[in-house]
């Protein structure tokens, strides 16, 4: 799939999607999302672990070129671990690799927007909107949030005002618990431009 990235150490023209290598097993997303995001908006990013590398999209090429300008004067590093960086092959990121953010195929491959599609599995507690906010809220101002149950189990949707923010809560909760051994969260992104919440109760707000 990107094979003419591995083992290339020669310069490329400007690109938007910047190729890391070195990237060990224990270094995660929000690891990467921490060395680049002070530059700018990450729209999409896939750790390659087979080749300990990683592809990370940023919004425009001149973002990308602060990233590498900043860190040829200063070595990246990750867990102790120097990291290296330069210019991909790619102009865009088009990965069906399912651990990308922005994948292709279902709900889990619309682009990265600011609405959440939540997924509650194995609930042993109620979930209630105030619990979602109190979990999604450290991520960034959330607008919006609609709860409701279809065939996959308790579902939210939950507005960002910003994108960023929506991207930041996906990679950092994808996975977890809301209460220890129960209440896991499967986040994806929703295909929805707004929400709308006609009230507040207990189911939105």
């Amino acid at each position: 799939m990107f094979a003419e990235e591995f083992g290339q150490l020669r310069m490329t023209e400007p690109s938007k999607v910047i190729h890391i290598r070195n990237v060990g097993h224990e270094i995660n997303e929000n690891d990467l999302l921490q060395l680049v995001q002070p530059f700018g908006v990450v729209m999409k990013l896939v750790i390659l672990r087979a080749k300990n590398q990683a592809l990370i999209q940023m919004h425009d090429v001149s973002t990308a070129a602060n990233v590498l300008q900043y860190y040829e004067t200063v070595q990246p590093s990750i867990r102790g671990r120097n990291i290296y960086m330069q210019f991909s092959s790619h102009q865009e990121l088009t990965t069906t690799d399912p651990n990308s953010l922005g994948t292709k195929g279902g709900e889990q491959g619309m682009e990265p927007n600011r609405i959440l599609l939540v997924t509650v599995h194995s609930m042993l507690h109620p979930i209630t909107v105030e619990v979602l906010h109190q979990v999604f809220s450290p991520y960034g101002f959330v607008e919006k949030i609609v709860t409701f149950h279809k065939l996959a189990g308790f579902q939210a949707l939950i507005q960002y005002h910003l994108h960023q923010s929506a991207l930041q809560a996906k990679i950092a909760l994808q996975g977890r618990n809301i209460y220890d051994g129960c209440c896991q969260l499967d986040i994806q992104f929703s295909n929805l431009n707004e929400l709308q919440v006609n009230y507040n109760n207990d189911r939105s707000r």
